[in-house]
């Protein structure tokens, strides 16, 4: 089986979005270390919008510098850069040291099909800029793909064939959220045109769906007390609030959810399962998301032993390798 684990790499979106060095240069270090430590690659998606904002405001220069600086050392080990659009960057606003995120601009949906190419053409060209290797994957923000076909042209004209944003059943219509993958085809992956839960033949685009599972009220009650009751294990690195819209922790406590499988934090707990589960099924391929900003030191420790424990029976791979 091909494995391949890809990195989300942002500030967060809530009411305080943290730092660069915490939620996004911190984290990545220590993540490279692993990778380098087991010879493994890895994807990153960079939130481009994000830089994009650095550099019109001159007292992010620093952060904006060593960003860009880590993105082209994973560029320089061989890692993968992929395209990564939250594009409420092109409203967010900087005022009292902190940032004023419009969340009804969380989606290129939320955008006119012409403001919708020009990010995605502006975007892919700062970030391709700064790395030596094609980029030819993408994932939404968010998770927020739909609808492609108003994508399709921008990425065809771009050079890119792979997305990852989809993963199985995943439904969530909640603002500032729209997604709906429930009619994704049981297949491992497939290729498509305009629609990315239509598979066709010999299509233009690639679809490499993260893998997902359902996740019980119990998996939540030992979140949340784990994270009470030894912080310094399942407290994130990060130092920034999620943007609602994820559930409530209510919800999260009374009912099952179907969600990504991840290296966040305690839903580390669940990558070696997760691939038994693949490995009865015969499953030639594995996609695993995560989030520096999210990472604690139960996931990077889990991630570690999940990587020595399998690197000799599969193959750790790029997201663009999985073709």
């Amino acid at each position: 089986m091909k494995i391949a684990i890809t990195w989300d790499y942002e500030l967060f979106f809530g009411s305080r979005s943290g730092t660069v060095d915490k939620c996004m240069l911190e984290p990545t270090k220590r993540i490279l270390e692993v990778a380098e430590k087991h010879e493994v690659p890895f994807t990153f998606f960079p939130d481009v919008g994000s830089l994009l904002r650095f550099q019109d405001l001159p007292e992010f220069s620093a952060d904006l510098h060593a960003v860009i600086s880590q993105v082209q050392q994973w560029d320089a080990l061989g890692h993968e850069t992929g395209l990564h659009i939250h594009p409420h960057w092109e409203k967010s606003v900087w005022e009292n040291e902190a940032w004023r995120h419009p969340m009804e601009y969380y989606k290129l949906s939320d955008f006119t099909d012409e403001e919708a190419k020009a990010i995605v053409l502006k975007y892919h060209a700062f970030i391709q800029n700064k790395v030596s290797t094609p980029i030819l994957s993408y994932r939404a923000g968010g998770w927020c793909v739909q609808p492609f076909s108003r994508l399709a042209s921008a990425f065809d004209e771009c050079g890119i064939r792979y997305d990852s944003s989809v993963f199985k059943q995943g439904k969530n219509t909640q603002a500032p959220y729209q997604y709906d993958f429930t009619k994704a085809p049981s297949l491992p992956f497939w290729h498509f045109e305009s629609d990315e839960l239509l598979p066709v033949e010999n299509a233009r685009f690639t679809e490499f769906p993260i893998a997902s599972r359902m996740y019980s009220p119990l998996f939540f009650w030992k979140l949340f007390v784990l994270g009470r009751l030894n912080p310094r294990d399942h407290k994130g690195i990060g130092n920034g609030v999620p943007a609602a819209g994820g559930g409530s922790k209510f919800d999260l406590l009374t009912r099952a959810h179907r969600l990504c499988v991840s290296v966040d934090g305690y839903y580390a707990s669940k990558l070696q399962q997760t691939l038994h589960r693949f490995e009865k099924r015969q499953e030639p391929i594995l996609v695993v998301i995560g989030h520096p900003k999210a990472l604690t030191h139960f996931g990077l420790s889990r991630l570690d032993a999940f990587i020595q424990k399998n690197k000799e029976k599969h193959e750790f791979v790029k997201l663009q390798d999985l073709k």
